[in-house]
């Protein structure tokens, strides 16, 4: 997929831009949800530099929105002083700085050198960025994986009253609670379709969706359970996904039907 926006980047997925780029999950969800808050100068500018590089494509708009954030939020972007150095009156903070910044450097050089190289990097040179937590997303990717080995493509998960498409289930009078939960962490979407009013966020808790009104959601991942009432269907789709919800009736659509519905609009 040839990408010519940061939005393009953003309907790319998570998955995919940390397969390219090994940028670990967390980071990259924090870039395309752009979470400025929660992610330091540095860090931020060599991630859209390498975004950049990887993809042929000017984020120039993205870093000087971030620096206008910075400027506008200085109390909130502020570095705190560091507890070791306040609690040790010998420590020599200078020595500490400069170890900080070798590491850095020794990290940026080599992800250019293997990139240059064409060699796929290592396990160890992928943890040094990402550390611990990365570790335990690949062990919760695996066991997801195995376990969740259900595929749905354009099925019709049905919420009002005495419908009986997939999945098939009595209702009840009242109608049935519709919500999304995510197997592991995701950045989603979703759109009013009456107002036009956008809400994201970044969550692992389940998405309830309000099924008096008409939706377009749209999912960084397709590791999902959808459940209505209690009649549960497990999507497995690294991919990004979409639905939409109309009148009370979640579909899964194409990224076409998305942008045709969305005014011709990714996001």
């Amino acid at each position: 997929m040839k990408c010519n926006t940061f939005e393009d980047l953003q309907a790319l997925g998570t998955e995919k831009i940390h397969e390219r780029t090994h940028i670990s999950r967390d980071k990259v969800e924090l870039v395309m949800t752009k979470s400025y808050g929660e992610i330091g100068r540095v860090q931020f500018m060599g991630y859209i530099s390498i975004l950049e590089r990887e993809y042929s494509i000017d984020l120039s708009n993205i870093r000087q929105e971030y620096m206008e954030f910075c400027e506008t939020h200085s109390v909130l972007m502020a570095p705190k002083q560091s507890v070791i150095l306040q609690s040790v009156p010998n420590s020599k903070p200078k020595w500490v700085i400069a170890g900080i910044v070798f590491i850095i450097i020794l990290m940026v050089t080599g992800y250019f050198i293997q990139g240059k190289m064409a060699v796929e990097p290592s396990e160890e040179v992928i943890q040094l960025t990402s550390l611990a937590v990365e570790v335990v997303d690949e062990v919760k990717d695996i066991n997801l994986s195995e376990n969740n080995d259900i595929n749905m493509t354009n099925s019709v998960m049905v919420v009002e009253n005495n419908q009986t498409t997939l999945p098939s289930v009595s209702t009840t009078s009242s109608g049935k609670i519709l919500s999304i939960r995510p197997t592991y962490k995701v950045w989603y979407g979703m759109i009013d379709m009456a107002t036009n009013e956008r809400v994201q966020n970044i969550t692992s808790e389940a998405i309830v969706i309000d099924t008096a009104k008409n939706w377009l959601i749209f999912l960084g991942h397709g590791r999902i359970e959808i459940d209505i009432g209690g009649e549960k269907t497990v999507l497995k789709d690294k991919e990004t996904i979409r639905f939409i919800c109309e009148n009370g009736i979640l579909k899964q659509i194409s990224k076409e039907e998305f942008i045709e519905r969305n005014g011709g609009k990714n996001w």
